[in-house]
């Protein structure tokens, strides 16, 4: 496109000069000022790009900012809970006895590092609970009482809950990335098909339960769904392709299931499959294809803050 663009420039300048010198001008006079428009339009195309960077830069800058200050205006003071697993997960502030994973591995530091304490700061909610723990699945026993490891469980969905009984105005859903690495059938539930409680073998049953739970047990809630982004495989050398499970199933797959089931049941969706992180930032943004670095969590918060915006819109 910014080829096409100076091309067009250039011959709009030469055909500026073909008239400015007149029909009868000498050949020598036309091909002088020609070349010296065409000399001047090389000169500004040169200092072009630079300034259309600057341009981007503060268009994105400016774009950025709308969105906290819409962000800031709609959720400001809302109480936000989080149901996730490992990569919400940071010591001291999840459930205890849960499995925890940051800050012991990887290069976040600080809680504030995190991608939901960074979503905290730039919307003005407040945490009500982090109920995340590390290597928990949408799957398993919903009826269990006192294991973390089960999404779908009422014990599991009752730390959505803050403290003195808070109920949440928010509550964000960032599982599936253990079904996945787990090997979890995906199931055929498309959110239309009711689930009995008890054990729970298929992510999409999973899933469907854990939406119906939240809808009686927490009606006043807005809920949103979040996809997933890539997860990825890597080598010796790092260079990241897709996890493919042992039922050939990528994290795509798991996240259009996601969607669907959310759209079936009328749920806000926030895209993290597209949230900026590609197979080929892996190695950047992640320590190892799924927990991300202090870089990662900034686009997984830009993407949160972004359906955040978006949804709260329509």
């Amino acid at each position: 496109m910014r080829n096409n663009r100076w091309k067009s420039i250039l011959l709009c300048a030469w055909l500026t000069a073909m008239c400015l010198t007149g029909c009868g001008a000498a050949a020598a006079d036309n091909d002088t000022d020609a070349a010296s428009v065409t000399d001047e339009a090389n000169d500004t195309a040169d200092e072009a790009p630079q300034a259309n960077e600057s341009d981007k830069i503060a268009d994105v800058a400016e774009i950025e900012d709308a969105n906290e200050t819409e962000s800031e205006s709609v959720f400001e003071g809302c109480a936000l809970s989080i149901l996730g697993d490992s990569i919400s997960t940071y010591d001291g502030w999840i459930m205890e006895g849960a499995a925890i994973f940051y800050p012991f591995y990887g290069d976040l530091t600080d809680v504030s590092q995190t991608w939901w304490m960074r979503l905290l700061d730039d919307t003005g909610m407040e945490l009500c609970a982090n109920d995340s723990s590390s290597g928990s699945t949408c799957v398993g026993d919903s009826l269990d009482v006192g294991d973390f490891r089960y999404g779908c469980s009422s014990y599991r969905l009752s730390f959505l809950t803050g403290k003195q009984g808070k109920m949440p105005d928010v509550i964000i859903i960032y599982m599936g990335t253990n079904d996945l690495l787990k090997d979890i059938p995906i199931g055929d539930n498309d959110g239309t098909q009711l689930v009995e409680e008890g054990i729970v073998e298929n992510f999409s049953d999973a899933y469907c339960l854990i939406l119906d739970k939240l809808a009686s047990e927490y009606p006043a809630s807005e809920i949103y769904c979040c996809t997933l982004p890539p997860i990825g495989d890597g080598g010796d050398d790092m260079v990241y392709e897709d996890y493919v499970n042992k039922l050939g199933l990528i994290s795509q797959d798991y996240s259009e299931r996601i969607e669907a089931i959310a759209d079936s049941k009328g749920i806000s969706v926030i895209d993290l499959s597209d949230c900026g992180i590609g197979l080929s930032d892996l190695s950047e943004m992640t320590i190892d294809g799924v927990h991300f670095t202090t870089a990662g969590m900034e686009y997984i918060e830009q993407a949160m803050l972004t359906g955040l915006v978006g949804t709260s819109n329509e």
